[in-house]
């Protein structure tokens, strides 16, 4: 009896012990954790060959499907479309399989293949019904795909960028394992201005059939995206992993326009600038969620650099990127570029910049698996003919490589790939505040003149208060100001080149733009 007893107590310690660690009947289980990397699913198994009477069908294959493209490695490749005969059933080869789908009763199709290690080898996609048309997309690639975001400084083409490094021509070439799929954000203010519904939701296909992939060869690479461009050719020299580009940027774009639907409903955006809430995400990024990507560069923030809006910017973009990451299925790495300067009326227009800056910077550690791009030294100089886009984007484009290349290709080390950013912030006593700082190589530089130029204290209305700043060891600056700051902060003026914001790690590579507050400041 007392054996029977111990038993079921021990089942009973076992139950609670469960109990603890299962989610409770009636409570909604917790969304579970997305991958950061592409892990290879498993094979899938053969399908069982279907009643398929042979009906004639007329079929159409999605926009985001075409030849030259890249399919992205590690993942399921999802082939789909739409056809004119419900029930009917839509075939596929690809890389030695042979799947189907049957049109559904929306008249939609969707064939999935089984993922594939990176090939530079060129293959053949096949799609076709038991009787009607085989159409066949040829030189498609398997690799990783990159989407270039933001608005008009990710949209800039290289036609205008190439005119600040022309030599830079002689790097471009078909031959590269490099492809790209180019769209404009014209195009949605066009079908906008035609019909505002029409970019109102989702869209399943791409606007223009004019769109599609194409090798990287001059011709298609000037009407590209500049720093997407850069990005992708100064990556395809760290990897030989076959490189993807999809532009979704748009001229103009507020955080409202390139969020999906759910994220701008959460936050009660109700009206966009140029086209509708969401409209840009539903017409240029959203046809490509339907296959996986590697990761995402994203340059973006004038918009909001005005009324204030630098105050929720950070938790927009968190909550964007978070959607964007549930949507594709995984969080993927999301290169963000930090607002650059501007000159002219930008002074005025965009007041804020600085703020957005310093947002952005706030954005990039709330953001798991993410990483920033200063590009303050990059931005307008005197005598350039234009002040809202600067055509430095080689440099920008670099950088976004350098990290690319270390966080996902495993080439280079964060300490001299990433941007240097604080590691600690000591508001002292006496008003100094120390500034400790990481992936700063073998330290802390300045570019140019003979002193650490933009790390300053500051007010709490905003003014500068006069201080020195000393620099401690390899690692670490100190700001001496001549009174207690209510925050300190690097590159928080409007025009923060060189001559005025100039610290650097040992690699060059810029400082950005960030602000710590002073949570013990008398004044509060």
């Amino acid at each position: 009896m007392r054996k029977r007893t111990r038993i079921i107590l021990t089942v009973l310690a076992v139950i609670v012990a469960l109990a603890a660690v299962l989610p409770t009947a009636g409570c909604a289980d917790k969304e579970p954790e997305l991958p950061e990397t592409n892990v290879a699913p498993p094979a899938l198994e053969p399908q069982k060959e279907p009643n398929d009477s042979g009906s004639l069908i007329n079929y159409k294959v999605n926009g985001t499907i075409a030849s030259n493209m890249v399919v992205q490695r590690n993942a399921y490749f999802n082939v789909f479309g739409t056809a004119d005969v419900k029930g009917g059933f839509i075939y596929g080869e690809f890389m030695g399989e042979k799947r189907y789908a049957k049109v559904d009763k929306n008249g939609e199709w969707c064939i999935k293949f089984s993922s594939h290690e990176a090939s530079r080898d060129p293959q053949t996609l096949k799609i076709y019904p038991k009787n009607g048309e085989i159409t066949e997309f040829t030189d498609v690639l398997v690799g990783d795909v990159w989407i270039i975001s933001g608005q008009s400084n990710a949209e800039l083409n290289y036609l205008f960028a190439r005119t600040k490094k022309p030599a830079y021509d002689r790097e471009i070439s078909g031959d590269d394992a490099i492809r790209i799929f180019a769209q404009t954000g014209a195009s949605v203010v066009a079908a906008h201005e035609a019909d505002p519904e029409y970019v109102a939701e989702p869209r399943k296909d791409v606007l223009l059939e004019t769109s599609t992939w194409r090798k990287a060869e001059r011709n298609n690479v000037m009407s590209f995206s500049a720093l997407g461009y850069y990005f992708g050719k100064e990556l395809s020299k760290l990897t030989d992993v076959p490189l993807g580009l999809v532009m979704t940027a748009a001229g103009g774009a507020a955080l409202q326009e390139l969020m999906p639907p759910a994220v701008a409903k959460k936050f009660g955006f109700t009206e966009g600038g140029l086209v509708t809430v969401s409209g840009y995400y539903n017409a240029l990024a959203h046809p490509f969620t339907r296959n996986r990507i590697t990761g995402m560069v994203f340059y973006q923030g004038e918009s909001e650099s005005g009324g204030d809006l630098y105050l929720t910017y950070a938790e927009h973009l968190k909550a964007t990127v978070e959607e964007y990451r549930r949507i594709w299925g995984i969080a993927f790495p999301f290169i963000n570029v930090q607002l650059s300067s501007y000159g002219f009326t930008g002074k005025t227009n965009w007041g804020q910049v600085p703020m957005i800056r310093a947002a952005q910077f706030d954005a990039y550690k709330m953001i798991p698996n993410s990483y920033i791009v200063s590009s303050m030294d990059q931005g307008y100089v005197e005598g350039d003919a234009e002040w809202a886009h600067p055509y430095y984007k080689f440099e920008l484009g670099l950088r976004a490589a350098k990290i690319a290349g270390c966080e996902i290709y495993g080439v280079g080390d964060e300490n001299h790939s990433l941007a240097p950013e604080p590691e600690s912030v000591t508001f002292g006593d006496d008003f100094s505040v120390t500034v400790r700082f990481k992936n700063a190589g073998e330290g802390m530089k300045f570019s140019s003149g003979d002193s650490f130029l933009g790390l300053c204290a500051y007010h709490d209305y905003g003014g500068k208060i006069k201080s020195t700043v000393e620099q401690v060891d390899a690692y670490t600056l100190k700001i001496i100001p001549e009174k207690e700051p209510a925050y300190i902060g690097y590159g928080l003026m409007h025009e923060a080149l060189s001559d005025v914001a100039n610290i650097t790690d040992s690699e060059g590579i810029p400082l950005p733009a960030f602000k710590a507050v002073n949570e013990n400041y008398s004044g509060y």
